[in-house]
């Protein structure tokens, strides 16, 4: 059914076009160039294309397949943005050898692109008409702020989605979210040889970071998710201090928690908050502060619901298909999907290399992917 050159010709084309999100590397271009390329290539299969722009350069593109009436609405998933290339030999070369495609996002996530619109000319080469809407959505800044998603949400409203993020062929029902705390301590600026009158934010806040590593450990003691594992956290930056022969008057850490389904920004802040709690009854003289700078919350989705059921379905048609669900210990738009109330599951091709410095997909996944969303969507949709 899936036109394998078509697909791979697609791919190639994508990832020959560099898409880097300009918010993680400088001179990157966005998504404009390779949304406009989507663009044509749907307009040339007779999908009605719309464009949102969200800012300069950084684009949404949204395909929609209308159906006969009758049916249920389902929309495919992929981002447009990559990481960056620092360190790649040949980021944009879409080289094919031993049945791998390489280059900065061939697995995350252009071949996914290019199995839906894969999905979108099998429709048209077999005059399939759908009953319900199937909807493609090729969204901006997935890798830094999801502005794409978020905005896509207020505009549009199926009732299932499948996010074709990579899974190598499994159903992927859950993954992580993620938060981004910064704790501030506060002291007095004194001459070092002040020490009756100085107080160091720095070491106010080694305080903070021992109660933090135990809660770390105490972590790994935890009964794990059964598909996503143990919440974790980290301390990825640490500020503190004006200078040499000076009592620091502050000190700031970013906290990054990576959470589990059933977790909430609520409960995270409030685990934090009691640790400051303590040392401030502990410490006479112990000033803290805690603000919530980023959080992307987890994601779960009920086996038993009607997209996962027809997911199933279709996939146990496909030789190199994964039965075992799995889930994924980082976050992904799908929590935004799932939060505007659209039951979302996962699946993408296999391949290897995210966000280092050799990237590749399986070129047969990539077919198969396409090949199983094809039959997803005429049975969820109806026919």
């Amino acid at each position: 059914m899936i036109d394998r050159d078509f697909a791979i010709d697609i791919l190639q084309k994508l990832v020959r076009i560099n898409s880097v999100n300009p918010s993680l590397e400088e001179g990157g271009p966005g998504e404009f160039e390779v949304g406009s390329f989507i663009s044509e290539v749907l307009n040339s299969l007779g999908v009605e294309v719309i464009v949102d722009e969200l800012e300069p350069a950084r684009i949404n593109v949204t395909g929609i397949i209308k159906g006969a009436a009758g049916g249920r609405s389902l929309m495919l998933y992929a981002h447009m943005d990559t990481v960056g290339i620092a360190g790649m030999q040949d980021p944009f070369s879409g080289k094919v050898e031993d049945g791998k495609l390489f280059g900065r996002g061939a697995f995350d996530m252009k071949a996914s692109i290019a199995a839906i619109i894969s999905v979108a000319k099998a429709l048209k080469d077999n005059n399939v008409q759908l009953k319900g809407d199937l909807i493609l959505a090729f969204v901006a800044d997935e890798e830094f702020q999801s502005i794409g998603a978020e905005d896509w949400v207020k505009k549009y409203r199926p009732e299932a989605a499948i996010v074709t993020e990579p899974t190598n062929l499994h159903i992927c029902l859950a993954h992580r979210g993620l938060g981004v705390f910064k704790i501030s301590t506060k002291g007095k600026t004194a001459h070092g040889g002040n020490h009756e009158a100085g107080v160091d934010a720095n070491m106010k806040m080694g305080l903070v970071l021992a109660e933090l590593h135990k809660l770390s450990e105490k972590f790994k003691t935890h009964s794990p998710h059964p598909l996503c594992g143990r919440p974790s956290l980290h301390v990825p930056l640490i500020s503190g201090g004006r200078s040499l022969f000076i009592y620091s008057n502050e000190c700031h850490i970013w906290v990054e928690r990576r959470t589990l389904p059933g977790e909430t920004a609520k409960t995270v802040n409030l685990e934090f908050q009691e640790i400051l709690d303590r040392l401030r009854e502990s410490e006479p003289d112990f000033e803290a502060s805690i603000q919530t700078d980023l959080w992307r919350s987890p994601y779960e989705v009920d086996p038993s619901k009607s997209i996962v059921k027809e997911l199933l379905l279709a996939g146990s048609n496909v030789s190199s298909f994964q039965e075992e669900f799995i889930g994924h210990t980082w976050w992904e738009d799908s929590a935004i999907f799932g939060e505007a109330g659209i039951e979302t599951v996962i699946i993408g091709p296999k391949g290897g290399g995210i966000h280092e410095e050799v990237e590749w997909v399986e070129l047969d996944s990539a077919i198969d992917l396409a090949e199983i969303l094809y039959r997803t969507s005429i049975n969820y949709c109806g026919q």
